[in-house]
């Protein structure tokens, strides 16, 4: 007999898809929102980027489809174009779609849509530049109007009868007169264009430079994620203000804007529960052995928290401790070591690496997969199989394990000939991919694995080849406060080598004691990447609304370890509020907060169950 657990996974698995199957047929029980796309144009990370967002209520189709009717399309709220080459009539059909009341977003569009936009006059272009959000725009309120970095190319137009929301930069001082986001009004409907491919920019800021794949580019022994940012890739001046995040929530207010015109979009929150931040923690387990692994734990459980760790030498370690340690609720992995090819990883080298470790755990362990995964010197493959250069190459090889999460990315340039290019350190310190979310990683061409990217933030040999255990805890702790006070939100993740505990062992305990005073918990990757499985797994359906008073839908989940899902509601809505809750018929208590310059109300919700809500507004 299957357990429980699975049986209610698979259906509601089952009801998701037969949701998605309903929505491609003949336009019936449509989600409010259509990615239109052309392959290879990130249509599928443009997906991500809203599920990042809590937006799961989408559906993706290719330009060219045949059905993608003009009255197939009045069916949706919103259609975001992807960046692509659009025909004579597609673009007809979108201009006629916008202009009889439908509402449009569209990255780095087509010249022939210029006029849905109210742009003209392509000039040029600007590369790997910025832009700055201006603060006279109802949809830039609460964001940053700091200049944010992109990467990629922004086409230059000059404005016909548009309202700027963005302006394009040179530098990150010297600006421009062309837009970089415009918002425009055409017949009854209305139109954003970012003039830039935004989903490209966030997977490049996230990523790094794909063109140095598999090169050393820091002079640090071994090729690693971090050789990626190098040459100035990521402007560190910026790093505390998670710029990639940033530009994802500006396209949150845009879809929240032009949404306004026709219902309020419920969505899913950052974090578990009414958070604003969450810690992960890890240890690399090196030469260390099975009593030096316990008193560390014991210390780390004795504040609330779990850690988990990575094991390089499984004959140190017995069964009866991984057990122990596993049902006190620690993660325990493995350390894949390529670091024999370290200076030229090959695809080769890397799977049997892993698939090495694996199979030490299995066989002396009995633990039968490996979730989450750190590699010994944070080796990152950067070619495929076949040698071609591939800056997701090492990802794409452990997604093959089903390994679902990667922390591999680290904040660590010591002795680098390009000091400090990963940014500053101490409370000044914060994330040089621009993000403080996990996310799939997406291929240079924008397909998406089936693997979380994971920033290691916070990183004690950073620390303590200088000596700095007061740096050490200050960067957590900046990166913490910015999250809670200054909606700079953040997944704080901790190394701790057992190895260096000697160093860390205060400032470690010192930042677990100030989790646990601001009431943030300590997870394992493994909890996190459930949660985050959940949050990305759930659909919002038969969204109605109805009277101009009365939101309802329903919200389809799998449930994975009891874990559950806070929902957002736009508090207000043209001029009404909310008045009344319901989930599943019961009235329910809520939470107001304000997001981003946005009240919301917070709802959680039971994943594993289908939850019909009901929101009612009011003058």
């Amino acid at each position: 007999m299957k357990p429980l657990y699975k049986i209610t996974i698979s259906l509601c698995i089952i009801a998701y898809l037969s949701y998605s199957s309903s929505i491609n047929a003949a336009g019936k029980e449509n989600a409010p929102i259509l990615i239109l796309s052309e392959a290879g144009h990130f249509d599928a990370y443009t997906g991500e980027i809203l599920k990042a967002e809590g937006f799961n209520e989408f559906q993706i189709e290719s330009l060219t489809n045949h059905d993608l009717s003009l009255n197939y399309l009045k069916n949706f709220d919103l259609i975001i174009l992807t960046h692509a080459t659009v025909t004579d009539q597609q673009a007809e059909t979108l201009l006629s779609y916008v202009e009889d009341g439908g509402n449009l977003i569209a990255f780095k569009p087509d010249e022939k849509l210029a006029p849905v936009f109210g742009i003209k006059n392509k000039t040029g272009t600007l590369s790997e530049a910025y832009i700055s959000i201006t603060p006279f725009s109802e949809i830039s309120k609460g964001l940053i109007t700091t200049t944010l970095q992109f990467h990629g190319t922004a086409d230059m137009y000059l404005s016909d009868g548009c309202k700027k929301i963005a302006l394009l930069y040179k530098t990150a001082v010297d600006s421009t007169t062309y837009p970089a986001v415009v918002i425009n009004n055409y017949g009854l409907g209305h139109a954003i264009a970012f003039m830039y491919n935004l989903p490209e920019s966030i997977a490049y800021t996230r990523q790094g430079n794909y063109h140095f794949a598999g090169l050393e580019k820091d002079s640090i022994k071994g090729i690693r994620a971090m050789d990626l940012f190098t040459d100035g890739w990521v402007d560190t001046s910026k790093n505390t203000i998670n710029q990639a995040d940033e530009q994802m929530r500006l396209l949150s207010h845009c879809i929240e804007n032009l949404c306004s015109y026709k219902k309020p979009l419920p969505r899913f929150w950052y974090f578990p529960g009414t958070l604003q931040c969450l810690v992960t923690l890890t240890n690399d387990g090196e030469y260390r052995a099975e009593k030096d692994f316990e008193p560390q734990l014991s210390d780390v459980e004795s504040k609330g928290a779990n850690m988990a760790l990575y094991i390089l030498s499984t004959d140190k370690v017995s069964k009866n401790a991984t057990d122990l340690w596993q049902q006190r609720g620690n993660e325990i992995s493995g350390h894949p070591d390529d670091t024999k090819e370290a200076e030229h990883p090959t695809w080769l080298g890397m799977n049997n690496a892993i698939s090495t470790k694996l199979g030490e755990i299995k066989n002396r362990l009995n633990i039968p997969a490996m979730h989450t995964i750190v590699n010994h010197w944070f080796v990152w493959c950067g070619n495929d199989s076949d040698g071609t250069p591939d800056f997701t190459a090492q990802a794409k090889i452990e997604a093959t394990y089903g390994i679902g999460m990667d922390i591999n990315y680290a904040h660590y340039d010591n002795n680098s000939n390009q000091p400090r290019f990963l940014g500053s350190t101490g409370t000044a310190q914060g994330n040089y991919t621009g993000s403080g979310l996990p996310m799939k990683f997406a291929t240079a061409d924008g397909a998406v694995l089936n693997i979380f990217q994971h920033l290691n933030n916070v990183y004690d040999q950073q620390y303590m080849e200088h000596k700095d255990s007061t740096g050490f805890y200050n960067c957590f702790k900046g990166l913490m406060d910015r999250s809670l006070n200054n909606e700079v939100y953040s997944y704080i993740s901790i190394k701790a080598h057992n190895d260096e505990y000697f160093f860390s062992k205060t400032p470690l305990l010192s930042m677990l004691d100030y989790a646990r005073l601001h009431n943030i918990p300590v997870w394992t990757p493994v909890r996190l990447l459930n949660f985050l499985k959940v949050k990305d797994e759930a659909v919002f359906t038969e969204i109605k609304w109805t009277d101009n008073s009365q939101l309802s839908f329903k919200i389809i989940s799998a449930s994975t370890q009891g874990s559950s899902l806070t929902c957002m509601v736009p508090y207000l809505f043209n001029r009404k509020k909310i008045i009344e809750i319901s989930i599943n018929g019961v009235k329910q208590n809520y939470s107001i907060k304000k997001v981003k310059g946005f009240e919301y109300v917070f709802l959680s919700v039971k994943a594993g169950a289908v939850n019909t809500v009901v929101v009612k507004y009011s003058n």
